[in-house]
């Protein structure tokens, strides 16, 4: 016992001993940190103060004192941990290139203030000083053989650690502008950035770093903030994500590029010109001009597609072409042509083996014939020549894992003679435009199309056998054909010079065109990260492996910004279009869609109006439900429907869903049943296409359109295992603010990990829509509220009203009641009647007028009889109607007290009727009534304010609450839906 309090009073004793030493160390730290501080004139003359103080937010607690001690904790501990790996950093900076260890360096920090950041010394001694890199011209030279390493590990930035302890700078936090970056500074004064303190690493550098726009980073640093303002936990959170982040990035080199922020060289030669940027006009263009035009060079892939193309679309343009292969071009008289459009070349080859006398000859093509070309359209007298340049001219693309983006200050650097060869022709070309010859350089990423050869017939190849596929994240701009055409038939009308870089209006990502292309071509491909690891190796290996993995996932993009041009729409065409187009079959069978919904009066409710537009678009649609009566539907209804859906030719399949998810065994039998129709294996209950058996087998759906609740589920599964793009409306969620906990334990994880197999989620109200943008990972999300109302046909029906009225058997002086719904427990229809029950008790003389219709049929049709008959109050359950718009025209109040709506079509109906609402205060009905200006909206479970609601009717009926409604219920017309929905088919096709 002795010895083990001996051994304890020991150990004591050594901690003492160690926090002592800690602790004077830190007061010894603390006390230079404070005589090292900056000196009181450092902001004489600073522009920026007024700007920092811009942000009115109070500082949260975890901001304004829980991440002010971490930063002094884990600033300490990495300055004593650390100061081993100081020591010999410090040495190896000195024995490189003698001279100061450290640097400082003046930048903004919290609230605009300045202060000295610390760095160690990574640029020669003879560095310009306070000009940031990119604005150096070529700043590989400066920088020290030590300083590669130390900026590549991102070691040169330890000393900050310094600065962290002494206050002026954050663990996390936007990176410290320089004293001279205004732009960056102006930036992020946008988004209340500039008020945070510095951030030794932060959201932007996890996300980019180097490569990202000044634009992109202020706008990500505004990001942080609102985080960092929204609470201790989520700003925590996101603290130790960017740490983490940080950490990775850190140990992978990502984002840093020398010269600037995504670009290579930042200064511009004599003949960049940059004034020439075609993005920089603004084009007024006249199709109807007749103009003759000339491709120079035969046989071309890009000039036959330009002249087919141009045939097709443009009919005023001629077109004729001229060989270049031998010398008789030169005897062509050129001057009938308004432009020439140029396109011999030899195209790009293994440059790594190729002689001296053939690189010359490809100077000889590239660059000689063109110039004389030129000279010779201009000698005749042609008004505009167009060259066809190349992204080559640029260098090669960046490597796997990191990053190129060619903006506006970037200038040719041509890695080899091939990209030298078309940047001499490009300069050459553009020094002989004037007044009288406009001169047009187009610069465009790689073309693709159909038969088009190189890197995507490759692709295409790999796409349509292989099993797997990795899913590497890379970025490319790329050109599909015939936007490139259609940019050419414009800019030839516009008949103007300057320098283009046409490009898809999406950038390209590797494994996703693998997906889109086997899914084109009908063969299945699992994309999947497991394989990213042999990428990564494979861009390790030397030689002609490594170059190849680049070539597949390397990067390299053009800014947008350089290709939108005001008055030339080009971009006829997505990427996934593209692909259908250059992939899909061209049969006899038309393009087909199939439309899934759990039961048949969700087809009739939500999917006519939808499947009529699906038809305009050209589209052959099929219908996929459960088409046996229930209590949503009758028979007679079912058979109208089948009606309906044979005049529009459309197949209809049977479906058994259950309205129970939790069927598991109905769920599998529905899920084979669609799986069978997918395939082409199943017949209709009605055929009314007559296709034969080998034709619906050959049926390739386009996408599938699937509707909640259970079609939503399994359709997008069945999809997804058929490789089927997939669209999703959610009529709402089961799962929403007041829930019960239930719903949100078994449907939100279906619904979130769905997600990550739909395409496009279309949500109908506000609420499920900021959701799942937030929460869920659909490959698009879009809110369009419902299906649509026609206006005209309701507000038509009020001239019928006398005879409705007459025909329901109430008086000019009755006050009719009405509500559309099933009857069941969710539509609520019970607290109604207890709240007009509740009236008549008070006061049965004087609210003996009232009448409470309901349309609908449900298994409360008894229960809700014998509720009103006890208490006095006067209810007519009509069943399933046809007369809709007479019903409401007839009507004086609208009532919809349901638990649970995703955005209720019969509400939309009353408003469109002109009726005041008085409606259950849940999501869906909020985007619809504004409370006291379209009528009330109540607690769906208070029967106090129900009474209270229906106490005002007089209030109600004698206001301008229905004008208001038809006034706006006109954004929620059929019309307006349609066309936004009409934008997301498009899209598919």
């Amino acid at each position: 016992m002795k010895r083990k309090i001996m051994k304890k009073n020991k150990n004591t004793g050594k901690l003492l001993i160690v926090g002592g030493v800690l602790g004077g160390l830190y007061m010894g730290m603390h006390i230079a940190a404070r005589k090292k501080n900056e000196p009181e004139s450092i902001d004489e003359g600073n522009p920026y103060v007024k700007k920092g103080a811009a942000d009115t937010n109070p500082q949260t607690f975890y901001e304004g004192k829980v991440k002010k001690i971490l930063d002094q904790v884990l600033s300490f501990g990495g300055l004593v941990a650390l100061s081993p790996l100081y020591g010999l950093l410090s040495l190896a900076v000195y024995l490189d290139d003698p001279g100061p260890v450290f640097f400082s360096q003046k930048r903004v920090g919290k609230d605009g203030h300045f202060f000295m950041l610390h760095k160690y010394r990574s640029m020669k001694m003879n560095t310009p000083h306070d000009i940031p890199t990119h604005m150096l011209e070529n700043p590989e030279q400066y920088i020290t053989r030590v300083g590669r390493v130390l900026r590549k590990t991102s070691l040169d930035e330890l000393p900050q650690v310094w600065d962290i302890f002494r206050g002026k700078m954050s663990v996390i936090g936007p990176r410290p502008a320089l004293w001279n970056q205004e732009d960056l500074v102006e930036e992020r004064e946008k988004y209340g950035a500039n008020s945070l303190m510095p951030g030794l690493t932060g959201l932007a550098q996890i996300k980019g770093r180097d490569e990202l726009e000044i634009p992109d980073k202020a706008k990500l640093d505004g990001e942080y903030r609102d985080v960092l303002h929204s609470g201790a936990t989520a700003a925590f959170l996101q603290d130790i994500r960017c740490f983490a982040g940080t950490v990775k990035s850190v140990l992978r080199s990502d984002g840093v590029v020398e010269g600037g922020t995504g670009g290579i060289q930042k200064i511009s030669p004599s003949d960049a010109g940059f004034e020439e940027y075609g993005f920089k006009k603004t084009f007024h263009i006249n199709k109807e001009i007749t103009k003759r035009v000339l491709i120079t060079g035969a046989d071309s892939y890009i000039g036959e597609s330009f002249r087919n193309y141009a045939g097709k679309h443009y009919s005023n343009l001629t077109i004729d072409t001229i060989d270049m292969r031998d010398s008789s071009w030169r005897e062509q008289d050129f001057a009938p042509y308004n432009a020439v459009f140029h396109v011999a070349g030899i195209a790009h080859a293994d440059v790594g083996k190729v002689s001296e006398e053939e690189k010359r000859r490809y100077y000889a093509v590239n660059t000689d014939l063109a110039v004389k070309t030129a000279e010779k359209a201009k000698k005749d007298g042609v008004k505009q020549f167009i060259f066809m340049s190349s992204m080559i001219i640029y260098g090669d693309s960046a490597p796997y894992g990191k990053r190129k983006v060619i903006d506006e200050n970037t200038i040719p650097s041509p890695a080899n003679f091939y990209g030298d060869s078309k940047w001499q022709a490009d300069v050459g070309v553009r020094r002989l435009g004037n007044e009288e010859f406009a001169v047009a350089v187009l610069r465009p990423p790689m073309i693709y199309g159909r038969n088009s050869k190189g890197n995507y017939a490759v692709l295409a190849r790999l796409a349509k056998c292989m099993p797997l596929f990795p899913e590497v994240e890379n970025q490319r701009s790329m050109l599909y054909i015939d936007n490139l055409c259609e940019f050419l038939c414009l800019l030839i009308l516009s008949g103007e010079g300057g320098i283009y870089f046409p490009q898809n209006g999406e950038y390209t990502k590797t494994s996703k065109m693998v997906e889109e292309i086997s899914k084109a071509s009908g063969h299945n491909i699992y994309m999947t990260k497991t394989l990213n690891l042999t990428v990564i190796s494979g861009s390790k290996m030397p030689g002609k492996i490594g170059s190849l993995v680049d070539k597949a996932f390397g990067n390299s993009v053009y800014s947008q910004k350089l290709s939108i041009y005001g008055g030339i729409e080009y971009r006829v065409v997505n990427l996934r279009k593209s692909i259908q187009r250059i992939e899909g079959e061209t049969g006899i069978l038309p393009k087909s869609v199939l439309v899934v919904a759990s039961v048949a009066s969700m087809i009739d409710q939500f999917s006519i109006p939808s499947i009529k537009l699906l038809l305009e678009l050209g589209y052959d649609v099929d219908v996929a439900a459960n088409f046996t009566s229930g209590s949503t539907c009758t028979e007679e209804k079912i058979e109208e429907l089948l009606g309906q859906l044979d005049n529009l030719n459309i197949d209809c399949y049977q479906v058994n869903f259950d309205r129970n998810i939790m069927n598991i065994k109905s769920d599998a039998k529905a899920f084979w049943q669609l799986n069978d129709v997918m395939k082409g294996n199943a017949f209709p209950v009605n055929a009314v296409k007559h296709h034969t058996k080998n034709e619906k087998n050959c049926r390739k759906y386009f996408f599938v359109h699937s509707h909640s609740p259970i079609g939503g589920v399994i359709g997008r599964i069945t999809a997804k295992r058929n490789g089927i793009r997939n669209i999703y409306t959610a009529h709402g969620f089961h799962f929403y603010n007041g829930a019960p906990i239930k719903n949100w334990m078994i449907f939100y994880p279906i619904e979130k990990a769905l997600s990550r197999i739909t395409d496009v989620m279309i949500t109908i109200n506000q609420e499920d829509y900021k959701r799942a943008k937030k929460y869920f990972h659909a490959g698009k999300t879009v809110y369009i509220p419902g299906v649509g109302v026609d206006i005209r046909k309701f507000r038509a029906a009020d001239a019928n009203r006398d005879k409705k009225r007459e025909e329901l058997g109430l008086t000019d002086k009755d006050i009719m009641l009405l509500s559309v719904g099933e009857l069941n427990e969710n539509k609520n229809h019970k607290i109604v009647i207890r709240a007009l029950g509740d009236i008549m008790k008070s006061d049965p003389g004087a609210f003996c007028r009232l009448h409470y219709f309901i349309a609908g049929r449900g298994i409360l049709h008894n229960e809700l009889e014998q509720m009103a008959e006890e208490l006095g109050v006067d209810l007519h359950l009509l069943g399933f109607r046809n007369d809709m718009p007479e019903l409401l025209g007839a009507a004086d109040v609208f009532l919809l007290p349901s638990i649970r709506e995703g955005l209720n079509v019969s509400l939309m109906e009353a408003m469109a009727g002109g009726l005041p609402c008085i409606v259950s205060d849940i999501r869906g009905n909020r985007d619809l009534i504004d409370d006291r200006k379209g009528g009330y909206l109540v607690h769906p479970e208070d029967v106090k304010e129900w009474t209270a609601a229906l106490k005002n009717l007089d209030k109600l009926t004698n206001s301008d609450m229905g004008l208001f409604n038809s006034e706006k219920i006109s954004s929620f017309s059929e019309e307006k839906v349609l066309r936004r929905l009409k934008k997301y088919y498009e899209e598919e096709n």
